[in-house]
């Protein structure tokens, strides 16, 4: 990335009435698929568990649905997995984000690298 050269951040945010899900929440969410574990995930990202958790609760709370499920401990241990709800929302979140991507970077060529 050179010095001098004219650059963009974009940070979109989906919610109802507080900002409460973007990349963040699509990033946990996106461990927590992989790793069937919230604890886990978040120990992926540098957060403790207890932030993951509660920036989880607030979406769900502004979204009005569950994003993920889980069972605690037992013998196994406990298991996380997205809700049917939480996977097509993160998905239309993700297709969402590459449109705008894609079209931010057109419009940032057409109007600042002439």
């Amino acid at each position: 990335m050179e010095e001098n050269e004219l650059h963009y951040h974009m940070k979109v945010r989906v919610f109802r009435k507080e900002g409460a899900f973007g990349p963040g929440v699509a990033e946990l969410m996106r461990h927590v698929e992989e790793t069937g574990s919230l604890s886990e995930a978040c120990r992926c990202m540098g957060m403790a568990y207890s932030k993951g958790w509660r920036i989880m609760k607030h979406a769900e709370e502004d979204l009005g649905f569950t994003l993920m499920e889980g069972s605690r401990g037992g013998s196994r241990g406990g298991r996380t997995m997205l809700t049917g709800e939480g996977k097509d929302f993160l998905r239309r979140y993700e297709m969402f984000m590459d449109e705008l991507n894609q079209n931010a970077k057109k419009a940032f060529v057409k109007y600042f690298q002439k």
